[in-house]
């Protein structure tokens, strides 16, 4: 429990400052004293720092983070470069226990990067042997529901969720925030953009999250990292206790000479990224949609037994490409049992339809949508079936709304996880835009119901595969001894 006794009060603390607040409300040290104040931090212990204010946003300010008259945990950095050696010296002077340097301008800096690098080291040499710790420089520093902290671009959800990020990307964090939330009804328990990472970096947040109680999947995006061997054992002990779903940036060539000018991180090859993630027993992604994609599944599935899965829906083309889609991701589509067969058989009229697996119910069950009840009760019966993956379109009128019923009755029946996947209109024949509008409409009514829902097949069957890849990878785990060469060449 050291790293997290170490970390705890970054992510809840008693104290904190801006320095660079201002009432200019233009500027990034503004805009850190409002995000902050209104995650509801308590005010009498938020302190602007800067000697040409008297008081920003209705709180009194201070010259210099040693007049502040309480011991401070966290303090934002938002001045010009050329302040940051004297504050900081200040910070440590003070005691203070972390120091969030929001400016930007050093190791990853294309015209300065050499200066930078100077800066940098200075910077560390300035906390050696001290109790204050830097975060960043040029990252966007901490959000923490419980913590009552915020970025500068405010994100303030009613709830708080039991996701954590880590992201070496000040951007990315923000984006992932608003875009996890209002696509998949992701919300965080935490979040840290930690930049050029010259101090704590992925590894100590990674460590944090594994045992911090409120998190229970943890997400990543990073670009490179400083001791290969130490990441892959942090990373190996993570997956043990939670998922961990991580997003690597610069996994292309142009991509990797990218995160140079970016974070100042040199990233490593996209192969050996991946076999040392795939080792670890990390789930890997490619996108920020991925991340969500995978996150969700990981908080809304019961994990499957395995890959079989039974699709059920409507057309026949679309069986097939289903299947497709399912399979290539890793999914498999068996036979029913005989029994299943020939009770669905009962059901399903023999006129253009399937009954093996897929289910293509064709027209019929638009005219009766009850008729779905018994064919999932039944496939929910099958000894070869693991999961079930029901897909549908958008429908006209008050039929959206009696499926949702009708679904969200069986769910309580049923044995084995369901996934839908809501497909777009196919009629009528001139496409409307508002079909779409009330698609999202029907997607975010299952999301909020608890439902594990996507809106195409390729995204379900990719997400569902990798949480059944991490659960087999617990269940089947063996020591392995790590590949050195390789974990050096992640340096």
């Amino acid at each position: 429990m050291k790293k997290f006794e170490e970390l705890d009060s970054l992510f809840h603390p008693k104290a904190a400052a801006v320095v660079g607040a201002t009432e200019s409300p233009f500027k990034h040290g503004n805009w850190y004293m409002r995000s902050i104040l209104n995650r509801g931090f308590p005010k009498e212990h938020l302190y602007p720092i800067n000697p040409n204010e008297k008081e920003v946003l209705g709180i009194k300010a201070y010259p210099r983070v040693q007049d502040v008259p309480e011991p401070l945990d966290y303090v934002v950095v938002a001045i010009p470069k050329k302040l940051i050696k004297e504050v900081v010296k200040d910070c440590v002077e003070a005691q203070v226990k972390f120091v969030m340097i929001f400016t930007s301008g050093f190791s990853e800096s294309t015209s300065e990067r050499e200066e930078g690098k100077k800066l940098e080291k200075e910077l560390l040499e300035i906390i050696r042997g001290t109790k204050t710790r830097i975060v960043g420089p040029n990252g966007m520093g901490v959000y923490s529901f419980e913590g009552k902290l915020s970025y500068p671009y405010v994100y303030n959800p009613p709830q708080g969720g039991t996701v954590s990020f880590v992201s070496q990307s000040g951007g990315h964090t923000v984006s992932m925030a608003s875009f996890a939330d209002f696509w998949n009804n992701i919300r965080f328990s935490k979040m840290v953009s930690y930049g050029n990472g010259i101090d704590l970096e992925v590894t100590d947040y990674l460590e944090y999250f594994a045992e911090d109680p409120k998190t229970k999947v943890i997400n990543i995006y990073v670009e490179g990292v400083r001791n290969g061997p130490r990441f892959f054992k942090t990373l190996k002990e993570a997956t043990r206790i939670k998922p961990v779903v991580v997003w690597k940036g610069g996994w292309t060539a142009g991509g990797s000479r990218a995160t140079l000018s970016h974070t100042g991180s040199l990233a490593g090859s996209n192969k050996i990224w991946s076999m040392v993630l795939k080792q670890a027993g990390a789930v890997q992604v490619y996108s920020m949609e991925e991340l969500c994609d995978v996150t969700m599944a990981f908080l809304r599935l019961n994990p499957p037994k395995g890959v079989n899965t039974a699709i059920v829906g409507a057309g026949g083309g679309l069986s097939v490409v289903s299947t497709d889609a399912l399979e290539s991701a890793g999914l498999r589509t068996p036979p029913f049992s005989e029994k299943t067969r020939e009770e669905l058989g009962e059901i399903v009229p023999d006129v253009g339809t399937g009954i093996s697996n897929p289910i293509d119910a064709s027209y019929f069950v638009y005219y009766d949508l009850k008729m779905y009840i018994k064919i999932l009760e039944l496939v929910d019966e099958d000894p070869n079936i693991d999961l079930i993956l029901l897909q549908h379109e958008v429908m006209w009128g008050d039929r959206n709304e009696e499926l949702f019923k009708i679904v969200k009755e069986i769910r309580e029946r049923l044995e084995k996880p369901l996934v839908i996947v809501l497909h777009p209109s196919s009629g009528p024949r001139e496409y409307q835009p508002e079909m779409e509008a009330e698609r999202l409409k029907i997607i975010k009514q299952y999301l909020n119901d608890g439902f594990l829902i996507y809106p195409s097949i390729p995204k379900a069957s990719n997400s569902v595969f990798k949480v059944i890849q991490y659960y087999q990878f617990l269940k089947n785990r063996e020591i392995q001894r790590p590949l050195k060469q390789h974990l050096i060449l992640l340096e």
